[in-house]
């Protein structure tokens, strides 16, 4: 059930007016009724939870009509941002009225007007009932409306609107009212951007000091800590709720105790409390162990009391837990599983079968490979099928840094190490990896200095950062790879023997895509769907895939596919590839000539109407596919023309193809009718490039 607070104002409109406030502040969180002078009789207040009044004449007015025990509050008001800034554009001494219902009003408007930093013009408040009034250039009217009361005069008016709830009016309510942390705080937000602050050279008056105690206690609530505030004589003045959690003392018995006797009997903390400070002592308190922080509050040699922090230890090892994970987990993660790993080679699924099977020990792992075989993806594989698989996974490449640098970021480095070198310190890669896995990609690139520490590391589960004079245990799995001989590094003295075997426990081969060629078919199609590419794939591109020897393997073929798909919107073809590839070797072979491209440049050109003689084939060849000789071209017409695939005119007719010809191109997949308009395009570009 929802709280409610009555409101007690002058009119019908001021009542309604702070209603509306109320509820844009809080949202629907109460229930607001009031009372005012024009209701008659003002039905009595027989239940509520909090009642506001808006000055004591109010209070005093219907104080017979209250029949409950509801706290009373007066609102404290303020202005707007928009209203200050309205009083501030009055030139500097000049004068104002500042016209209110009644003398409490205006005279409290005026000296918020002053205390908001309103210096340089001259106020003088003003009433219904007051007979003189100064001459004054403006007047500052709190109502849209001309108070029937105004005198007549020759200055200019500045409606400021009916004042706002000030902030320490909002503290109050959501202490009283109970509101719980997170809203209150919320509100608390939103609503400081909306007023000014009135914070301006206040004595510390007893209603001032109330209103900072609210706020203080609203702000130590917020935080995780146990807070203890005890003033110069050590009488604990403040104490959030976690303390009173934490110390198993209710709220009242806790500010009725000093320091002293809120710890007395237990030695060692009586020790550590007569130092002026400390910080993070272990202490036992009831059967719990505590971790206790305290600081001395002086200024100018005068001492003013002490705050104390206090925390569980179980909960301080618990959220240090929880921040190390953050920091070292945000992106310290493998996204692949062994299903990523396509393949219908036997020998690659024999491999994945081997390396499910290691997963879950904690042994290290060298993968072999050259580049782009995939050795990231079954390092990554083997971290999320192992016991590791909730903790970070931390890949480098040792052949990318120069050693001093690949150095700090393996093994960390203090603050201070050297020249550059962060705050603070920074954490190496074997200490984020902690209880997961690193990722040593390209070993064989590792200097001997640094192939000396990660043995240490790798035998003694320990490391020491840059700078640094203490070990740091680490539990990390070590997955190394690289695509060199390291025997033969080892031979050379370029590797460590015993690094070699101390890493070769589980030793990987991966197939290069070469070996392989089958798969080159099911990677595409695996692309092709990931992507939502609906591609038609011609026989040209599956020859050129099966001829060139993909030195860059699997990554390569990726990348060509994404270059392939971005350029067509509806095929695979050799004419589709990067220029790098669009090579006569890497097509050419036994069975492939080139002849069937002749054939193909020969059937768009007759088709868009553009002629197909021997030149025009030989400009089209060279720049759609590769350079060729036009004595090559001549030999490809020839061969055509004796399989009756086309027809050789004389003149300035051209050639022209067969019906076998055409048939020939839809039975091999060389054209689709579907498609033609893509590489119709391309040979009308490049005949208008001819001309060019």
């Amino acid at each position: 059930m929802k709280k409610l607070i009555t409101i007690l104002g002058i009119d019908e409109e001021i009542c309604v007016f702070f209603r509306n406030e109320i509820l844009k502040i809080f949202g629907d969180l109460f229930e607001v009724d009031y009372r005012n002078r024009d209701m008659e009789p003002p039905p009595p207040i027989t239940a509520s939870d909090l009642i506001l009044y808006t000055d004591p004449e109010m209070h005093n007015e219907f104080i017979s009509i209250i029949k409950c025990n509801a706290p009373t509050l007066m609102m404290r008001r303020t202005i707007t941002r928009e209203a200050l800034k309205k009083i501030k554009s009055i030139p500097p001494g000049k004068s104002a009225l500042v016209v209110n219902i009644n003398q409490y009003m205006a005279n409290e408007t005026t000296a918020l007007i002053y205390q908001l930093g309103v210096s340089d013009i001259t106020l003088y408040p003003y009433w219904e009932g007051k007979a003189a009034y100064p001459k004054v250039d403006y007047i500052i009217n709190v109502d849209p409306r001309k108070y029937s009361f105004l005198p007549s005069m020759d200055a200019e008016v500045i409606i400021i609107g009916h004042r706002v709830f000030d902030i320490s009016s909002i503290f109050d309510i959501l202490s009283i009212l109970r509101v719980d942390k997170e809203k209150s705080e919320e509100i608390i937000k939103n609503y400081m951007f909306k007023i000014p602050s009135f914070w301006y050279g206040l004595q510390s008056t007893y209603e001032n000091k109330s209103v900072m105690a609210a706020q203080l206690n609203i702000l130590l609530d917020q935080l995780s800590s146990g807070v203890i505030v005890a003033d110069a004589s050590d009488k604990i003045e403040f104490a959030n709720s976690k303390s009173v959690e934490i110390l198993g003392m209710p709220m009242d018995r806790l500010l009725d105790h000093t320091i002293h006797t809120l710890f007395n009997g237990n030695k060692k903390i009586e020790t550590i409390l007569s130092n002026k400070e400390f910080k993070d002592e272990l202490v036992k308190y009831n059967g719990h162990d505590l971790v206790l922080s305290m600081k001395s509050v002086e200024r100018e040699n005068n001492y003013y009391g002490k705050i104390i922090m206090i925390n569980p230890y179980y909960e301080m090892i618990n959220t240090q837990q929880k921040i190390h994970k953050k920091i070292v987990g945000k992106g310290y993660y493998s996204k692949y599983d062994f299903s990523d790993l396509i393949s219908n080679d036997p020998v690659f699924i024999r491999t994945k079968e081997i390396c499910k099977q290691i997963a879950p020990s904690d042994s290290t792992v060298l993968l072999l490979g050259e580049s782009g075989t995939g050795k990231e993806l079954f390092a990554g594989s083997i971290h999320n099928n192992s016991n590791r698989k909730s903790h970070p996974f931390v890949a480098i490449n040792c052949a990318t840094l120069p050693e001093n640098l690949l150095e700090s970021e393996l093994f960390g480095y203090e603050e201070g190490a050297f020249t550059g070198a962060k705050k603070g310190g920074k954490l190496g890669l074997f200490e984020i990896a902690n209880r997961g896995t690193i990722f040593l990609d390209e070993i064989g690139d590792l200097s001997l200095n640094l192939q000396g520490r990660l043995l240490r590391a790798l035998e003694e589960r320990e490391i020491m950062r840059i700078g640094g004079d203490s070990i740091i245990s680490v539990d990390v799995r070590v997955i190394a790879a690289t695509n060199r001989d390291l025997l033969k590094l080892v031979e050379e003295g370029k590797f460590r023997h015993d690094l070699f075997f101390r890493i070769n426990v589980f030793q990987i081969t991966i197939p290069p895509l070469r070996k392989r060629y089958e798969d080159i078919k099911v990677i595409t199609e695996h692309y092709l769907n990931k992507w939502s590419k609906n591609m038609h794939v011609y026989s040209d591109f599956i020859n050129f895939c099966y001829n060139y020897k993909w030195p860059g393997n699997v990554r390569e073929l990726k990348n060509v596919l994404k270059y392939m798909t971005t350029i067509s919107s509806s095929y695979l073809a050799f004419d589709n590839l990067p220029d790098y590839l669009r090579v006569k070797d890497y097509y050419v072979n036994n069975k492939y000539t080139g002849e069937e491209f002749v054939l193909k440049l020969l059937y768009y050109a007759e088709k868009i109407g553009i002629n197909t003689g021997r030149r025009t084939l030989h400009v089209l060849y060279n720049k759609i596919y590769y350079e060729i000789s036009e004595m090559e071209i001549r030999k490809h017409i020839d061969k055509l023309s004796s399989d009756g695939k086309i027809e050789k005119n004389i003149g300035r007719e051209g050639n022209s193809i067969t019906p076998l010809g055409i048939s020939f191109l839809l039975k091999n997949n060389y054209i689709r009718e579907e498609f033609e308009y893509e590489f119709e395009d391309k040979v009308r570009n490049a005949v208008k490039l001819q001309w060019l």
